[in-house]
């Protein structure tokens, strides 16, 4: 009896530690993701970058007159492995300073190719990047076994572009760990039943 409990109990651990973002708070820089264009770990305060809810280090994009108009100026990406339904959350950021608003910026969280959270601000001439907040997102996702999370940080030649994501998570929710937990007593019950 003791075993069959140890086993559901590591089993239950297992089903819910399958939901991982690997290094979602980038304290191991960019280790578990891919990463194009600009993308490099920054610290709270490089370039005048306020810290994160988290704190840092944090994914960013910070451009002096750079961009691209045909599509992110950087992007990170990672396969995670969950199956069922979740939260993904995390923490994004964009700001820009610059005379002309159409010199705007984004950060957009994807869940297999769908944008599921996004900041986007225009350019601001009075404003530095510590006078723009971070903002906190947590959105429902189903997973389906090997899930696309990426985050595009859209630059658009301000004189002065910040773009950073941090302390990204995919969670399974109460419910779905509740669920598996029942079954799984449920076979541990049938296993004991044919055992007597």
């Amino acid at each position: 009896m003791r075993r069959v409990l140890v086993s559901l109990a590591l089993l239950v651990l297992a089903a819910s530690a399958q939901a991982g973002v690997v290094n979602g708070t980038f304290d191991d820089g960019l280790n578990g993701w891919i990463a194009s264009g600009g993308v490099g770990i920054k610290n709270p305060g490089d370039f005048g970058m306020p810290a994160s809810p988290s704190g840092g280090p944090f994914a960013a994009v910070i451009s002096s007159w750079g961009g691209d108009w045909g599509g992110p100026l950087g992007s990170i990406t990672q396969i995670v492995n969950f199956t069922g339904d979740g939260l993904l959350t995390g923490e994004i950021y964009a700001a820009a300073h610059s005379g002309d608003a159409w010199r705007n910026v984004a950060t957009q969280v994807l869940w297999n190719g769908t944008v599921v959270a996004s900041v986007a601000r225009d350019a601001d001439p009075n404003r530095w990047a510590d006078a723009f907040p971070w903002v906190s997102f947590s959105v429902p996702v189903t997973g389906i076994g090997a899930n696309e999370l990426k985050v595009n940080f859209i630059v658009h030649f301000a004189e002065w572009s910040w773009t950073a994501a941090d302390n990204l998570q995919v969670v399974p929710e109460p419910g779905s760990l509740l669920a598996l937990g029942t079954g799984l007593v449920s076979l541990a019950g049938l296993a004991l039943r044919r055992r007597r």
